[in-house]
């Protein structure tokens, strides 16, 4: 299967993990950076993806997940993760799942609802 998107080394925050920048289908999405946690969900059709607001040391980790409609070039962010990081995306039986990991507390906590209440779609470079 042809990948619709592509991540690109952007940098490496201090003692941590390296962030991206992502393209889908050869357009740049600006704004952000993305870490290496991903899923492709529905057969490729949407891509859920860690989505970073800062790459400042001191600052962050400040996340969100993004998903992309990639067939229909669009993306919905969900709630911003303050010092912590989203991991894991499932989506099963209209359930999508993730993670919010905060390392420095040494707290995982789940998160998930119904995939059919996401209502805040708009274009992916807006």
């Amino acid at each position: 299967m042809d990948r619709k998107y592509h991540l690109d080394i952007a940098g490496e925050i201090r003692f941590g993990p390296q962030y991206f920048k992502l393209e889908i289908q050869g357009v740049k999405v600006s704004k952000y950076y993305y870490g290496f946690n991903r899923a492709e969900l529905e057969g490729g059709r949407y891509l859920a993806i860690e989505e970073w607001l800062t790459t400042n040391y001191q600052k962050g980790p400040i996340t969100r997940v993004a998903i992309f409609d990639l067939e229909n070039g669009l993306v919905s962010r969900l709630k911003t993760v303050d010092k912590g990081f989203v991991t894991s995306f499932k989506l099963k039986n209209g359930v999508f799942s993730y993670r919010k990991e905060f390392l420095a507390k040494g707290k995982v906590v789940e998160s998930e609802f119904e995939w059919s209440s996401i209502n805040n779609w708009e274009p992916t470079n807006s």
